[in-house]
Formats: C-alpha cells, sequence, structure tokens
C-alpha cells in the first residue's frame, strides 16, 4: 500500500496540473443554418418513404429506427464539432417537427408519382438519393466524428 501511495500521488498532481482537454471551436452559426436546412430535407424525404412504405408492416418499425439513429448519429457529429445544446435542440426539431408518417389507407395519386420518381425502395436500400442517411449529406460530411 505505501508503495503505490507516492505513484497514485504523482497521477493525482499530474491531472490536477494538466491543462484542460481542448474543446471544440463553437459551430459556426451559418452551417448551422445549412445543416438545419438539411434536416428539414431529411425530413421530408422521410416522409415520402413513409407514405411510399406505408403498407409494409414488417419494414415500418425499421423506418423509425433509422430516423432515430440518423438523429443521434448527426448529434455526435454537432457535439464533436462544438455545438451547444441549443443548437443541437434545433436539429432534433427540425426533424421531428417536419417529419410526418402516412396512414396505411391513404391514397394520393401525386405522392405515388414522387414515389416511383424517387425509387424510394431501391433508394432505401442503397442509402442514396431520398434513402441517404442524414449524416451522409451536404453539409454533415464536412463534420468531424
Amino acid at each position: 500500500m505505501r508503495k503505490t501511495l507516492p505513484a497514485w500521488l504523482l497521477v493525482s498532481l499530474a491531472l490536477i496540473a494538466a491543462p484542460p482537454p481542448a474543446r471544440a471551436e463553437k459551430l459556426d452559426p451559418t452551417l448551422l443554418q445549412d445543416l438545419l436546412k438539411t434536416a428539414r430535407s431529411y425530413a421530408a424525404d422521410r416522409t415520402l418513404i413513409f407514405y411510399c412504405l406505408r403498407k409494409n408492416d414488417e419494414m415500418m418499425p425499421f423506418l423509425y429506427a433509422g430516423v432515430h439513429l440518423d438523429i443521434a448519429y448527426a448529434l455526435q457529429l454537432l457535439r464533436a464539432s462544438g455545438a451547444d445544446e441549443r443548437q443541437r435542440a434545433e436539429l432534433i426539431e427540425a426533424v421531428l417537427r417536419n417529419v410526418r408518417s402516412a396512414p396505411r389507407d391513404e391514397e394520393d395519386p401525386q405522392r405515388n408519382r414522387d414515389c416511383a420518381a424517387a425509387e424510394v425502395e431501391k433508394n432505401l436500400a442503397v442509402l442514396k438519393g431520398v434513402g441517404a442517411p442524414l449524416f451522409q449529406r451536404p453539409p454533415f460530411e464536412r463534420l468531424k466524428p
């Protein structure tokens, strides 16, 4: 015990004397606005996906889980880039305030055409176009993990 006490004391003093960990620079407000715009666009794409796949009962839980995971990872990127709590909350709001699900029996001829034009199922499977996760869309790819 006596032999470990000096070592423990030295480690403790080193930790106390060490400078605090470097903090990330504050997230640029212009970049934040671009990120929020992308988040709203992502929500519109997810709304289309929810409509297009509304009758696929097996897939629906995974679509909701995907939104959750996309937001969670985007928040990690924001935190690492210096975003404060309010900025991170604004991202959550930008997605959740704008994403909508559709009832299973809803029918909209224009949206049906939009589903076909966006190749929703294909793009969701390859994570491109409307199926691209939030954190893979510009300008999120500029954030450092």
